[in-house]
C-alpha cells in the first residue's frame, strides 16, 4: 500500500471508531489523563531509561529539560475531545518522523505505550465509573493508543525509507569525488601528521627539562578526516578500523616511549623506526581503500560542487551520534548571501553562479578537513563544524563572514564585486533531533539579518538568542 492509502485508511479507522465511543466516556478518560499526565510521563521515561537501546539517545538531563513536558502535551492532546482528527493525525505523523530522525526503534515506542496504557487503566479502576462504562473506557484507551501507534509507524517507515535512500545517495556522492586527488591529499596530511609528532616528541625534545614529557594534543587534519569522513566514505572497509588502531598505537604507546627514550639515541631510533613503519602501513591501507572506490560519480551541486542539502540528514545524524558517544560538540553555521536576489538581477544567472562558486571556494578553504560544507539554497550555504567548543564557533563564523566580505568576486562580464553574508550559528545542545538544531540555526540567521546585514548571531537556546 502507498503512504497515501495508508493515511486514508488511518483516517477512516479513527473516524469510525471515535464515532462509536460515548462522549461521556471520552470526557472521563480525558479528565483522568489530564490529571495524571505528568506522572504517566515520569513512568514512561523511567521505563525507557532502563533500556540499553534507549540510552543511545536518552539521558536524565534530556528527559528533564525537554522530553517530559513534550510527553505530557502529547498525552493530553491525544485524549482531548477538542482536538480534531486532522490535528491528532498530524501530531502522530510529526512524532513518527521525529522518531525516524532520532533513530528511536518502533518496538521501543510500543513498549513505552504499554506502560502508559497500564498506568491509565490502573487509574480508571479507582474512578467512580458505572460498571458498564469501565470496560468501554479500557477498550477506548487501548484502541486510541493502537491507532496513534499505527499512524506513527506509517510516518516512521516512510521517513526511515527516505533517510535510508539519502544515506546511500550521500555515500555515492562521496564516492563521486575526485578520488585520486582526495587520495593524494590524505596521504599528504598523513605525512604532515607524522612529521608533526616526530618534531614534537623527538627533534624538539632536547628543549624540555629533565623528566618533562611533551604534550601532544592530537586533532590533526588527517585525524579529523579519519574520524568524521573516512568511516562513511569507506563504510564497511576493514582498513578503516586498522588505521584507527595504528593511529591509537602510535599516540598512546609509541610517542610516550619516544619521549622517555630521548637520552638514548639507539632506543629513540628504534621507536622512530616503529612509528615510520606504522605510518607506511597506514599509507598502504589508504591506497588500497581509495583504489577500490575510484571513479564512481553521483550527486554534487552543479554550481558549487558542494554537498547537496539532501545529504544533511545523513551527516547530522552521524555527527549527533558521534557527539553523544564522545560527549563532544559540533555547530551549524547557516550562511546566507545578503541581497542575493538583487545580486542575481544585476549580474544575471551566470554571474550569480560565478559568485556562488567563489563563495563555496572561500568556505571550503576556510574550514578543516573534517568539517562539512553544503549548498543549502539559492543563496544559502550550511557549514557543519565538528569538534568545536562553546567559545570557538562564533569566531569561526565571524572569520568566514569577514573573508566573504573582503574577497573580490569575479562576475564574468561585469568585472568584480564585493558581497556580504549573514550567519546564524547553533551549537549542538544534546537534543537528538537534527531538525531542531537546524531550526535554531535558521532562527539565529533571521536574527542576524534583522540586526544586519553582514552580521552573525548565535542561538542561545530554544527560547532566546545571543548576538555577536
Amino acid at each position: 500500500m502507498s503512504p497515501a492509502s495508508l493515511s486514508a485508511l488511518a483516517q477512516r479507522s479513527w473516524t469510525e471508531y471515535l464515532a462509536g465511543v460515548e462522549p461521556h466516556i471520552r470526557e472521563r478518560v480525558a479528565a483522568t489523563v489530564e490529571r495524571l499526565a505528568p506522572d504517566l510521563a515520569e513512568a514512561f521515561y523511567s521505563e525507557m531509561l532502563t533500556d540499553a537501546d534507549a540510552s543511545k539517545f536518552l539521558d536524565h538531563a534530556i528527559v528533564d529539560a525537554r522530553l517530559h513536558a513534550a510527553m505530557v502535551r502529547w498525552l493530553r492532546g491525544l485524549f482531548s475531545p477538542k482536538m480534531t482528527l486532522a490535528e491528532c493525525l498530524a501530531e502522530q505523523t510529526r512524532a513518527g518522523e521525529m522518531h525516524a530522525r532520532v533513530g528511536v526503534p518502533v518496538e521501543l515506542v510500543a513498549a513505552g505505550a504499554r506502560v502508559l496504557k497500564r498506568g491509565i487503566a490502573a487509574a480508571l479502576v479507582h474512578e467512580d465509573l458505572a460498571r458498564d462504562d469501565l470496560p468501554a473506557a479500557f477498550l477506548y484507551v487501548h484502541e486510541l493508543f493502537d491507532l496513534a501507534l499505527g499512524a506513527m509507524t506509517t510516518a516512521f517507515n516512510a521517513s526511515s525509507s527516505r533517510l535510508t535512500r539519502a544515506d546511500e545517495a550521500y555515500r555515492l556522492f562521496f564516492l563521486g569525488q575526485d578520488m585520486k586527488a582526495e587520495r593524494e591529499r590524505q596521504k599528504s596530511q598523513l605525512l604532515e601528521w607524522a612529521q608533526d609528532i616526530l618534531v614534537t616528541h623527538y627533534w624538539n625534545a632536547a628543549e624540555l627539562g629533565a623528566g618533562e614529557v611533551p604534550k601532544w594534543t592530537g586533532g590533526s587534519q588527517f585525524e579529523l578526516w579519519l574520524q568524521h569522513k573516512a568511516s562513511l566514505l569507506f563504510e564497511g572497509a576493514s582498513e578503516v578500523g586498522r588505521i584507527q588502531e595504528l593511529v591509537s598505537h602510535i599516540e598512546d604507546e609509541l610517542l610516550p616511549g619516544l619521549s622517555g627514550a630521548r637520552e638514548s639515541k639507539a632506543s629513540a631510533r628504534a621507536i622512530v623506526a616503529a612509528i615510520n613503519a606504522r605510518v607506511e602501513e597506514i599509507k598502504a591501507l589508504l591506497g588500497s581503500m581509495f583504489d577500490r572506490y575510484i571513479e564512481v560519480e553521483d550527486g554534487r551541486d552543479g554550481v558549487t560542487r558542494l554537498l547537496n542539502r539532501r545529504f544533511f540528514p545523513s551527516v547530522a545524524r552521524r555527527e549527533i551520534g558521534f557527539a553523544m558517544s564522545r560527549n563532544s560538540l559540533f555547530a551549524l553555521l547557516l550562511v546566507e548571501i545578503d541581497g542575493f536576489e538583487s545580486l542575481g538581477a544585476t549580474l544575471g544567472s551566470e554571474g550569480a553562479d560565478a559568485v556562488l562558486a567563489q563563495i563555496a571556494d572561500v568556505l571550503t578553504d576556510s574550514v578543516r578537513a573534517g568539517d562539512f560544507v553544503f549548498r543549502f539554497g539559492d543563496g544559502q550555504f550550511l557549514v557543519l563544524l565538528v569538534e568545536v567548543s562553546e567559545t570557538s564557533a562564533l569566531p569561526v563564523a565571524e572569520g568566514l563572514r569577514k573573508r566573504i566580505e573582503t574577497t573580490s568576486m569575479r562576475t564574468l562580464h561585469l568585472g568584480s564585486t564585493l558581497v556580504t553574508a549573514s550567519v546564524g550559528v547553533a551549537l549542538f545542545d544534546g537534543h537528538p533531533d537534527y531538525q531542531r538544531l537546524l531550526d535554531r540555526a535558521n532562527d539565529a540567521l533571521q536574527q542576524a539579518r534583522a540586526i544586519g546585514p553582514n552580521r552573525c548571531a548565535v542561538a542561545a537556546d530554544k527560547t532566546g538568542l545571543l548576538t555577536g
